[in-house]
């Protein structure tokens, strides 16, 4: 697999922006921020609907990084530690303000809500004029398991290379591999086929 797969076209400029930002450069950071954003953000909204919440958690890791910037790590792989920092943040702050369990407290992983932001079936039905195959490709993909939708994110709308979500859910790469494999197959029973043609 070639590396501009493994990566976003962009992400050359972002090690280069975090270099500069480690050594404390404010201008990059600036851009470093504004460039991943919206990003970040809509990554947030498949944990949850809470807006106020994810611009916290946005905040707060920005915060976090700008604070620490001499002691976080180089990496060329910038949009994916972010993407990776924020879960983790973010699924900290739900699990102590929601009461969550971690997935190995009770053997299972919370359910998620779905935002009603720009999402993966955007992309998918933005050749398909009609508004009950939105409609029908909107509730498939709702309903899959949590882990699935977040992988379809990652994979479709994000643009992430299976690697890349393996580093941000923190699992292996064939289980990246198994979810895709099940989201696409229930998907695709579930769907006209003319979706996937």
């Amino acid at each position: 697999m070639a590396a501009s797969t493994l990566i976003p076209s962009d992400e050359v400029l972002m090690a280069q922006l975090w270099v500069r930002f480690k050594a404390g450069d404010e201008n990059a950071f600036d851009q470093l921020t504004q460039a991943r954003y919206r990003l970040l953000f809509n990554y947030a909204t498949r944990f949850t609907k809470d807006r106020d919440l994810i611009k916290d958690c946005l905040q707060d890791l920005f915060l976090e990084l700008w604070s620490r910037r001499n002691s976080v790590v180089e990496t060329p792989y910038v949009t994916i530690y972010l993407i990776k920092a924020l879960r983790n943040n973010l699924l900290r702050k739900l699990r102590r303000e929601q009461g969550w369990r971690s997935a190995t407290e009770e053997g299972i992983e919370p359910e998620f809500i779905l935002s009603d932001g720009h999402t993966i079936e955007d992309e998918w039905i933005a050749a398909e004029a009609s508004t009950e195959t939105e409609q029908s490709l909107r509730q498939a993909v709702e309903q899959l398991p949590r882990r699935q939708q977040e992988v379809v994110f990652l994979k479709f709308y994000e643009g992430l290379s299976n690697d890349a979500i393996a580093q941000v859910m923190e699992v292996e790469k064939q289980t990246v591999a198994n979810f895709l494999y099940r989201a696409m197959t229930q998907l695709r029973n579930y769907l006209p086929a003319r979706i996937f043609s």
